[in-house]
């Protein structure tokens, strides 16, 4: 074998395993950074969250969601809102003037070693309920009940030092859950002059069959405006859990890096 052979060999060998190398290469997940890096910040402080909804339990409920997440995503050591609630009530201060107090906030920071504040609130909770008009499905008669909770919130936060905005995010979640009530009417029957029993929703209600266990009202749009559902309703109940997680996953998910990407100190997050 001559030399030129033996060089074409070796060359045409190179070619592959470049190619491979370079197709591997393509095919790697790029390394994405975070909306807004966490990290490189001492200790992270979450005020108690302000509730703007007819739900008293929601505020609580989101911030401890929202702490939850932040505390996963393992960027910065998260001071919890009732240790932050305690210590205000200790010196009498009030959270609502905190990004406009410079000594309150230099306070706060000291007390908790910590260079930056979450703040949020909750700003929307609805829930739906609806019954439908009896029909024929598949051959059995009965009716829908649909049921559907929204959920909105908003987060922000702080420089300790300077009380600047550093970031600010807002979402809505929902979760929904829809059962098909058969009704004690025969299926083969077009018009069934039963029917006409069934038009009073009182009696729909009595027939969701996956629902008897609450107490749900008698109701086709939307709930009470002043008694939460979800207080007498598991289904209800579920669907508030489900909607928090969908709103707040969200707004952290500013905070999660993709791609295997490396976290950088403060200011350089974006490298």
């Amino acid at each position: 074998m001559n030399q030129t052979t033996v060089f074409s060999r070796l060359l045409a060998v190179s070619s592959l395993v470049l190619g491979a190398v370079a197709f591997t290469g393509c095919g790697a997940p790029k390394p994405v950074p975070p909306v807004f890096s966490l990290y490189g910040y001492q200790r992270l402080v979450v005020i108690p969250f302000e509730n703007q909804t007819r739900d008293a339990s929601l505020a609580k409920d989101v911030q401890d969601e929202m702490t939850s997440e932040v505390v996963g995503v393992g960027a910065v050591p998260v001071i919890e809102a009732a240790q932050v609630s305690a210590y205000l009530r200790s010196i009498k201060a009030n959270a609502a003037t905190l990004q406009d107090d410079a000594q309150l906030r230099k306070r706060l920071g000291d007390y908790f070693k910590a260079d930056i504040l979450m703040m949020g609130t909750a700003t929307g909770y609805n829930e739906f309920l609806k019954d439908t008009a009896p029909q024929r499905v598949d051959g059995k008669w009965g009716f829908y009940t649909n049921r559907k909770v929204v959920i909105n919130a908003s987060a922000k936060l702080v420089d300790v030092s300077s009380g600047s905005l550093l970031w600010t995010q807002k979402s809505q979640g929902y979760s929904y859950y829809n059962t098909f009530n058969p009704l004690p009417i025969p299926g083969g029957l077009e018009v069934p002059a039963e029917l006409q029993q069934f038009a009073n929703l009182a009696t729909l209600v009595r027939n969701r069959i996956e629902n008897k266990d609450d107490r749900e009202p008698v109701s086709i749009d939307k709930s009470n405006p002043d008694i939460p559902l979800y207080l007498n309703s598991h289904h209800f109940s579920e669907l508030r859990g489900k909607a928090i997680y969908e709103t707040v996953s969200y707004i952290v998910g500013d905070f999660r890096s993709s791609g295997g990407w490396t976290p950088n100190l403060r200011g350089n997050s974006g490298q």
